[in-house]
């Protein structure tokens, strides 16, 4: 029982260095750049991870925060996209590039051979 005891605290102290330096490279990840951000969440330091790391917030105050977080709308951020073209615009273009491959394929004479 005592030789066990020793057993489970060995265990028990080994999974406590792993968590610490898995902790420490957490830390090392959001750790702030020179410009005050968080490299990571790109948010200004210290990020919401970091609190929760150090346990400066509750993960309640964490999801909260990320809750209340404005989402930016990519969709209207981004400048006018080009009009898409209809499948029948799509058809009507040549298509070179098939024509010669199948031309290959079948071992017939390319359109530049036939037309010289």
């Amino acid at each position: 029982m005592i030789s066990e005891l020793g057993q489970e605290r060995a265990d028990a102290l080994r999974r406590v260095a792993e968590l610490g330096a898995r902790l420490a490279d957490l830390e090392a990840l959001h750790e702030p750049d020179a410009d005050g951000e968080c490299p990571a969440c790109v948010a200004p330091a210290p990020c919401v991870t970091m609190l929760l790391l150090r346990g400066d917030i509750s993960s309640e105050q964490a999801f909260g925060a990320m809750r209340d977080a404005h989402v930016i709308d990519l969709a209207r951020a981004e400048q006018p996209t080009p009009p898409v073209p209809s499948l029948t615009e799509l058809l009507a273009q040549p298509t070179r590039g098939m024509d010669r491959f199948f031309d290959a394929l079948l071992g017939l004479p390319t359109r530049a051979d036939r037309a010289s």
